[in-house]
């Protein structure tokens, strides 16, 4: 074996070693926090995210770790998801920086749960964050997080609802 083989395999068994030691560090994180979701702490989930967020780990890691947690639950690996392709069903979205300062942890809670519930799709629970968002109302509680779930929930075919600012949005 010459030389440069030998040092292009180091290289490799050195890369494949970093990679190893990151999915084992993701796998730790993750564990970490769903530990600390079955001891009752509600928002363990939500800062997985920005957890996740801020150890920068690469998209192969991340893969990585999606197919060793697949194949420890004995479930085949499947092809990812295309980026156009909607959320899975239970799919929990997580909150930019900006968003998480206009929620308060209670309000983003319910609002999780209303969609888990099936009270909100995917389509609905958007369109209250962006209203909500627009509201200008920071943090938003759960009263006004109640109000807006309510109004998009009954607003269907092109009726008018009126806010109670007095303003009126146009259901699609």
């Amino acid at each position: 074996m010459s030389h440069a083989d030998r040092s292009r395999r180091r290289e490799r068994d050195m890369s494949d070693e970093m990679d190893r030691e990151a999915v084992q560090r993701l796998l730790g994180l993750v564990s970490r926090h769903l530990g600390e979701f079955f001891e009752g702490d509600e928002l363990a989930l939500e800062s997985l995210g920005a957890a996740l967020e801020d150890a920068e780990f690469t998209a192969d890691q991340v893969q990585s770790a999606v197919l060793t947690l697949r194949s420890l639950a004995g479930s085949r690996a499947t092809a990812a998801q295309a980026p156009g392709d909607p959320p899975g069903r239970w799919s929990q979205r997580v909150l930019s920086e900006q968003e998480r300062g206009s929620f308060s942890p209670e309000a983003w809670g319910y609002l999780l749960d209303l969609k888990r519930r099936g009270s909100l799709d995917a389509g609905q629970f958007e369109c209250v964050l962006d209203r909500l968002a627009a509201s200008g109302v920071r943090p938003v509680d759960v009263e006004t997080a109640h109000q807006m779930a309510v109004r998009v929930a009954l607003s269907s075919g092109g009726a008018v609802v009126e806010d109670s600012l007095g303003e009126s949005d146009l259901a699609h």
